[in-house]
């Protein structure tokens, strides 16, 4: 390390990984408000990709709970992501009560076409990891995920916080 680089600390680590959800959350706004696809759509979708991933079934009250919205929110949000053509509804088979919600292949298509830009501009910086360094990244980013849902579980069942004056 030359003289003119700084010691890596906790804060700057801690300073990058709000820079990057930042930018996150702004790349997102982008592609959602070119695409005329709320947050919340693109929430439900990567919801919907995670459960197909892990073998689960998506149903409108997991998708509820994954999205921590209201029942007539989570209705609303269905039925527009069925008006687009990025879900289906279809009865299970063992309960026809019950509702499964099933990506189409549009949505698929859309996911691709918002989220490859990203992924391409990301590789290089993945690609230019060595084996060690990216078990170590991978690693770090797991705890942080982990250590942030524990964080928003936290937070959920704290007392809120009185609003400030003037608010």
């Amino acid at each position: 390390m030359d003289a003119n680089q700084q010691v890596p600390s906790e804060a700057a680590l801690l300073g990058l990984l709000q820079q990057f959800t930042l930018e996150t959350e702004r790349y997102v706004e982008a592609i959602s408000n070119r695409h005329h696809l709320h947050r919340t759509d693109l929430n439900a979708l990567a919801a919907m990709v995670a459960a197909a991933r892990e073998g689960k079934t998506m149903t409108p009250g997991a998708l509820r709970a994954a999205l921590n919205l209201s029942s007539p929110a989570t209705t609303a949000l269905v039925d527009r992501l069925d008006r687009a053509g990025h879900l289906e509804r279809r009865r299970s088979e063992k309960d026809r009560r019950q509702v499964h919600l099933e990506m189409t292949d549009s949505a698929r298509a859309t996911g691709s076409e918002l989220f490859s830009p990203l992924a391409g501009a990301i590789a290089p910086v993945i690609d230019a990891l060595s084996p060690e360094e990216l078990h170590i990244v991978m690693t770090f980013m797991q705890g942080v995920i982990e250590a942030t849902m524990t964080a928003r579980k936290d937070a959920a069942l704290a007392e809120p916080m009185r609003p400030l004056p003037g608010t």
